[in-house]
């Protein structure tokens, strides 16, 4: 079947999975909130639209950790006024409670993306499993009926809990998939293979107490069990690795992959489990006044760099 043919079919099926979808009535710019229903579980996601935008722009979806709400990351993370700058649109989406049948509550009942291998919901008797992997495909056929962005140009990026719900869907839907950028978590469950290769950052702290930095301090790390850097390019069918030392840490490509995608791995050197360049971030201040670093920049410019498919 033809590849174009394929994609059609597929974006046919996932508009098939959104339950329920409207806006709220807001402005046609800027943050907003669209209320969504997958699986009978209430799960609003967030835009942000900035002013100015081409007629199919890119599109980039944060993915927050354990404890994130949409609204939590749209004002920790700082994607909003890189997004006035870049002209693209912004799309935070709402992970799901651990127990589904008590209110959020950032310390008791947090939130987390369902990643395989780490935590799991507790459900109410008889309900319907929370599905991340179906919400994700909602929200995303939501978005491309009102937003109409640029099919070619559908990026995501996640931290922690969110890295590695970012990873595995990518994993599952590459032909949907423009690329990642994957922080602080790996992929818990690698596939065999990729029906297609995907552009790939992953980023790292060899502080970060979550992981211990195992793909830095092991003498294994290239056999783990988990979805690394290595793993990624091993997927992507590359052939050769590089490793630069920077002021910040090591930089690692992968060369020669399939179809000239590029995967790269930064660890970060004194990094624990955070995101530099988010508001409750103290990496900068506290080691690298002279080389700070801002990985909301550092994720845009990976996927500015990715050449449609």
């Amino acid at each position: 079947m033809h590849t174009s043919v394929r994609r059609a079919l597929l974006f046919l099926f996932i508009s098939m999975a959104v339950v329920a979808a409207d806006a709220v009535p807001l402005p046609n710019t800027g943050l907003q909130v669209r209320k969504l229903t997958h699986n009978s579980y209430s799960r609003p996601y967030m835009i942000y639209r900035p002013a100015d935008l081409p007629p199919h722009p890119a599109v980039v979806f944060m993915l927050g950790g354990i404890r994130s709400t949409p609204q939590y990351v749209a004002h920790d993370f700082n994607w909003d006024g890189l997004a006035d700058r870049c002209h693209f649109l912004v799309v935070y989406p709402d992970p799901v409670q651990t127990d589904t049948t008590k209110p959020k509550n950032r310390q008791e009942n947090i939130t987390f993306w369902e990643m395989r291998g780490s935590r799991t919901h507790i459900l109410a008797p008889g309900s319907k499993p929370v599905d991340d992997n179906g919400y994700l495909l909602a929200v995303l056929s939501d978005v491309f009926r009102r937003d109409h962005p640029d099919r070619h140009r559908v990026f995501f990026a996640g931290f922690s809990s969110g890295s590695g719900m970012v990873q595995l869907f990518a994993s599952l839907h590459p032909r949907i998939v423009s690329g990642i950028v994957a922080v602080a978590t790996p992929l818990m469950d690698p596939p065999a293979r990729l029906a297609q290769p995907i552009p790939v950052l992953y980023i790292h702290g060899d502080n970060d107490e979550q992981f211990s930095g195992f793909e830095t301090h092991s003498p294994h790390f290239a056999t783990t069990p988990h979805g690394n850097w290595v793993t990624w390019g091993y997927l992507d069918g590359c052939h050769k690795q590089t490793a630069e030392k920077t002021d910040w840490g090591v930089r690692f490509s992968w060369r020669e992959c399939k179809d000239d995608v590029s995967v790269r791995a930064y660890f970060v050197r004194d990094l624990g489990h955070e995101w530099p360049g988010t508001l409750d971030s103290h990496w900068n201040q506290e080691f690298h006044h002279s080389h700070p670093l801002n990985f909301t920049v550092m994720a845009w410019d990976f996927f500015a760099s990715i050449h449609p498919r």
